[in-house]
């Protein structure tokens, strides 16, 4: 199994970790928080997240919209990093609707964290994933904006 497997809804649904429920964690990405279900029970833990699928620029962002609007933000990097190592030993299974943005971009950052450089490269020249640049530059420490656009796809595209 992949340090980092990443999947559409649809298949987290029905998927089954070929590992020990102790040694896989799930993270699960929506535009809401997912409902219940007994999908999360083949996982020793579950974090669940919210936030919509949106690419903008950050200096274009209307910071006046209300707590809860669905973009991923600093307080959520700081779950995700105290989530991530909690759980550095275990395998990551990500999803979010499509199994391509949202779910890829957190699954790159946590390969780059832990450093699975080789996973890493692997995944990018799968071509399988398109990582929510927004998403992947908040939580590098980079934040996407003119400036550091033409960076981060680059970074996302290219093996290490």
């Amino acid at each position: 199994m992949d340090k980092v497997t990443i999947m559409s809804r649809k298949k987290f649904l029905e998927w089954v970790p070929p590992v020990s429920k102790e040694q896989v964690i799930a993270i699960r990405i929506g535009d809401r928080e997912p409902v219940k279900d007994t999908a999360s029970n083949h996982y020793t833990d579950t974090m669940s997240l919210a936030f919509y699928d949106e690419w903008t620029f950050a200096e274009e962002i209307d910071r006046s919209t209300p707590a809860g609007s669905n973009r991923l933000t600093e307080k959520n990097k700081v779950i995700i990093d105290d989530f991530i190592d909690k759980h550095a030993d275990k395998y990551f299974v990500l999803h979010c609707e499509q199994g391509i943005s949202r779910s890829s971009a957190i699954g790159y950052y946590i390969l780059k964290r832990l450093g699975y450089k080789k996973e890493l490269n692997e995944k990018k020249d799968s071509a399988l994933y398109s990582p929510n640049i927004e998403v992947y530059g908040l939580l590098i420490g980079k934040p996407y904006t003119k400036k550091t656009a033409i960076e981060l796809r680059d970074e996302i595209n290219y093996p290490e």
